[in-house]
């Protein structure tokens, strides 16, 4: 029994590394190849620290509840409301 998403991750691991594979070999040897490499390095690890973050919120709203996602929208439409008094506050007590 394999796992469906580790082997989809293998598949786009081993793309990634052919890709890299064939950026390097237009570039020719010495600091402009190492600099492409650099580059390919820190958007992979870019893309890896990308899709970490993004599936633990894909994680956290598939187990959301209704009652979750109306907290979040009406903390949402009165978050303005409440800065806006804030503002108006702060700028009186400035006067």
């Amino acid at each position: 029994m394999s796992n469906p998403h580790i082997e989809e991750t293998s598949q786009k691991e081993a793309h990634l590394y052919e890709e890299l594979r064939r950026a390097l070999e237009d570039v020719p040897q010495g600091k402009e190849r190492e600099q492409v490499m650099q580059r390919m390095i820190r958007q992979l690890k870019s893309a890896n620290w990308r899709n970490g973050r993004l599936n633990g919120v894909k994680k956290y709203w598939r187990d959301a509840r209704p009652v979750k996602l109306w907290i979040w929208i009406a903390a949402g439409a009165l978050a303005p409301v409440v800065f806006f008094c804030l503002f108006i506050w702060a700028s009186l007590s400035v006067e």
